[in-house]
């Protein structure tokens, strides 16, 4: 296990309470942060590996929707790892009583509580749902070097692509002269007009502007987004930074994905089996990914592959079987996930526990698809454990489980 030596100061805080829509139906009966990926993690994963290996260990997780499994997943899967290295336990706070919290800083104003009680350092915000490594040392050093009162981690897009995302407007310095939430026309750097700087939703604040500005807003009604609210009401009156989350020696933005749709999800894992892969959690022993005791390769799960099946740049999780005639390709098979013989899948996520039968195509006929599962605009299909269980009930009689079958046969 590689630790970080140099403790940062910062307390640091994980936005974890999405409820993500747009992952949906990934999302049915689970938080976003707890949604499996790449075989053997969650996405939180890679937030809480990268507070690990930056030597943070005064880092608490917001949490809100279904946080009795997330909480249930931090304590069986990361409670021992974290006491392995740092005294201070990963808390996990849900609103209080019958509470919400209305946005990404009104869960950090309802815990005022920890922000007042830690002293003056820093407090570092980070978000559950994206994929990344990421030294946050560098970020806090950064962040003391310009004095700023706050700092936004940024990597550059295209300037095509960047109007789904929050953009930060910059001067050839780098402070933060202005900010786009999801804008039309997006504004490019300076030094590169095809291009943009992107919030990455990982601020670090001092922590009295940070209190000063959450009393301003949330105690007011004002604003309950760091995204929407906070921080455009801090521009022109509070010193910012942007910080370039990229690789100097390649001379270009390093790897950063937000998991905000079912296609996204899905082209992120993608890029885990992609020939010249820009991102890989399974083997880096400098930036390992926890927890990742299991398996070291998409290709080395434990996974039950008969000789004659077939598989082609997928990811596949532990206690999957494939029997003999199976093909799949450029698909997410989940933990569980049991394809019968001579079933084809393709462009599919197939859920946890699932059980797909024998003769099934899934991915060839999107608008048979359509009619019994959940089908993206790109035509990525999911398969729930939800639809096989409904069709299940339904088949009582022989006529009906021929019919049962045909529900995921191509017509």
């Amino acid at each position: 296990m590689t630790i970080a030596t140099a403790m940062p100061t910062a307390q640091t805080l994980i936005m974890a309470g999405g409820r993500g829509e747009r992952l949906y139906p990934l999302t049915a009966s689970r938080p976003k942060p707890a949604v499996p990926f790449g075989g053997i993690f969650r996405i939180v994963d890679f937030t809480l590996s990268n507070c690990l290996n930056s030597g943070l260990k005064n880092v608490t997780l917001l949490t809100q929707y279904k946080h009795e499994e997330l909480q249930s997943y931090i304590r069986q899967g990361w409670s021992r790892l974290w006491s392995g290295y740092s005294p201070e336990p990963l808390v996990c706070l849900p609103p209080r009583g019958e509470q919400r919290y209305r946005g990404t800083a009104d869960a950090v104003f309802q815990n005022m509580g920890e922000l007042e009680s830690c002293g003056p350092e820093p407090v570092l915000i980070l978000s559950a749902d994206h994929v990344y490594h990421m030294d946050y040392r560098r970020l806090l050093s950064y962040h003391a070097d310009t004095k700023a009162d706050l700092t936004i981690a940024t990597v550059e897009h295209a300037l095509t692509a960047a109007k789904d995302y929050g953009v930060v407007e910059v001067d050839d310095e780098l402070r933060v002269v202005g900010f786009q939430e999801k804008p039309a026309t997006p504004c490019p750097l300076p030094s590169n007009r095809a291009g943009a700087l992107i919030n990455m939703g990982v601020y670090v604040f001092k922590r009295e502007l940070l209190m000063n500005a959450l009393n301003e807003n949330c105690n007011t009604g004002n604003g309950f987004d760091f995204g929407h609210h906070i921080i455009p009401s801090l521009i022109g009156s509070a010193h910012i930074r942007a910080y370039e989350f990229r690789d100097e020696a390649k001379q270009a933005p390093r790897y950063w994905r937000d998991i905000g749709t079912i296609d996204a999800y899905y082209e992120t894992n993608m890029d885990l089996v992609r020939p010249g892969k820009r991102f890989d959690p399974y083997a880096n022993p400098k930036w390992p990914s926890y927890p990742s005791s299991r398996a070291h390769s998409s290709r080395s799960v434990r996974a039950r592959l008969l000789t004659r099946c077939r598989v082609r740049r997928s990811i596949l999780s532990p206690g999957v079987q494939i029997e003999e005639g199976g093909v799949i390709e450029s698909s997410v098979l989940m933990s569980g996930v049991s394809v019968g013989k001579d079933a084809r899948i393709r462009h599919a996520i197939i859920e946890e526990g699932v059980q797909v039968p024998a003769g099934v195509e899934i991915g060839f006929d999107l608008d048979n698809d359509r009619k019994y599962h959940f089908v993206t605009a790109s035509g990525v299909v999911v398969v729930t454990q939800a639809a096989i269980l409904t069709e299940t009930t339904v088949a009582t009689t022989p006529r009906q489980t021929a019919s049962k079958v045909r529900l995921f046969r191509s017509a």
